[in-house]
């Protein structure tokens, strides 16, 4: 937006020199073009107003409209293939690509269902936003969103994004130094011990008695 106006305003004070007599001007050399894809803060924001907005109709929203809207216009935000793969870590490269699939849907349905949990609660909390951390190579950033009146809410939320094509993507979050992966990779360990109980531990033969 800030480029946008910044355009408007060079374009403005050029038809007013224009109109001045004197010389004509010597055209301008061709400036290179503006890149209207939005930066990761831009994109991270609108998405988190156009939540806000969502939310705060009245009456609140339903869980069910809630979880639709989720559904159809933030979880578009986020890469669950990446979450996936890094809360699998090694586990996942043994997956086969509809394993994989299954994966990522299950840790999308998980995180959604307690999104929209949480949000029931909501009670018009501000929100403030950090400035970027981007890594060297320009690849992923970290942003960070106080909510200035937390309440029930976590007072800080980091979101970590990372290129996708021509997009953004959100690959982690944490509440409160809580990493969203770091937690369903030790829900996977847990299931995966689980699952390993309940087909029996496995003894060597006992030793013959005599």
């Amino acid at each position: 937006m800030k480029r946008i106006v910044a355009t408007l305003l060079i374009l403005a004070c050029g038809t007013a020199v224009a109109a001045v007599s004197g010389p004509a001007p010597q055209p301008a050399p061709a400036s290179p073009p503006i890149d209207t894809q939005p930066s990761p803060l831009q994109q991270l924001r609108i998405g988190v107003e156009s939540l806000m907005a969502f939310m705060n109709q009245d009456p609140l929203p339903a869980p069910s409209a809630i979880a639709r809207y989720l559904d159809q216009e933030i979880a578009p935000m986020f890469d669950f293939d990446a979450m996936a793969r890094a809360a699998g870590r090694r586990y996942y490269q043994t997956l086969s690509p509809r394993q994989k699939a299954a994966m990522a849907d299950e840790i999308k349905q998980m995180f959604l269902t307690r999104l929209t949990q949480g949000l029931v609660a909501y009670e018009g909390q501000q929100v403030r936003f950090l400035r970027p951390r981007i890594s060297p190579d320009g690849s992923e950033t970290m942003i960070s969103m106080m909510i200035l009146n937390p309440g029930r809410y976590p007072a800080r939320i980091d979101f970590r994004l990372a290129v996708r094509g021509n997009d953004w993507r959100i690959i982690d979050l944490a509440a409160n130094g809580t990493s969203a992966v770091v937690y369903y990779r030790q829900m996977l360990a847990t299931e995966m011990m689980r699952r390993a109980y309940a087909r029996g531990p496995v003894y060597p033969p006992m030793p013959p008695r005599y």
